[in-house]
């Protein structure tokens, strides 16, 4: 019950933070934060126990493989991670100066993580044992080896991120936005560790340490969610306000 209302509260903020932003999928220096928003919702909804019941379901008797659907929800994670920096170098250089960047640094270890986590992830018991909750799974080497992947990558794009964004804190216009993307980040960060050591520590891998990874998870997209959508109505204000 406990992870269900987080998982609602984390699905309702990301909702509105959507529905504030709907105007921005057009505009280009918006359209990756709110990206960002919607690809941290489709990892959450299919990571979920609800997606595990249904969608894991349909598509294990596709493919004979469990837990697709989490398998995809990291990968919507990975991206999003990605839209995260993106958005915060598009405000920091100039576009081929960040066009490099970003390939160099952000899409090259994104685009080599994927194939990596799939092979890893069909292999072992990811794709061999159902669990409505994916953080339950008993990991094998090969388990072990894909959570490592899948949270070394994060807390790279994270930290890359963190980076961006204290540069683009030295702004007093962008600080409270900043700190609002910086504590979100760090605690996406948190969830990452947090599965790194209840996938290598077997006692720790419970349902208190899998809620521990979801609260974390759960605070990073909330948080996004609800900076990004104060972030754009600070932008619009002055087209809403009636003069005096």
């Amino acid at each position: 019950m406990a992870l269900a209302t987080l998982l609602v509260i984390t699905l309702a903020c990301i909702a509105w933070s959507l529905w504030i932003r709907r105007v921005t999928w057009t505009c280009r220096w918006e359209v990756a934060a709110t990206l960002n928003i919607a690809l941290q919702g489709a990892a959450v909804l299919l990571m979920s126990p609800w997606a595990s019941e249904t969608l894991g379901r349909w598509l294990h008797t596709l493919t004979g493989k469990w837990n697709l659907e989490d398998y995809i929800g990291h990968d919507c994670y990975i991206v999003a991670a990605s839209a995260v920096i993106y958005n915060t170098l598009g405000r920091l250089a100039d576009d081929d100066a960040m066009q490099r960047s970003f390939k160099q640094y952000v899409e090259r270890p994104a685009t080599l993580c994927i194939p990596l986590l799939l092979v890893t992830f069909s292999i072992g018991n990811g794709a061999k044992m159902y669990a409505a909750d994916f953080f339950t799974v008993p990991t094998d080497f090969w388990l072990n080896l894909y959570w490592l992947l899948l949270c070394g990558t994060l807390i790279y794009l994270l930290s890359y991120g963190i980076r961006a964004t204290l540069v683009l804190r030295r702004d007093p216009r962008s600080r409270t936005i900043a700190n609002f993307y910086l504590v979100a980040s760090l605690c996406g960060i948190l969830a990452c560790v947090v599965r790194i050591v209840t996938a290598y520590v077997t006692p720790l891998q419970t349902i208190t340490g899998s809620n521990l990874v979801w609260l974390f998870a759960c605070l990073c997209g909330a948080g996004f969610a609800l900076a990004s959508a104060r972030s754009w109505r600070i932008k619009t204000r002055w087209f809403t306000k009636v003069p005096h």
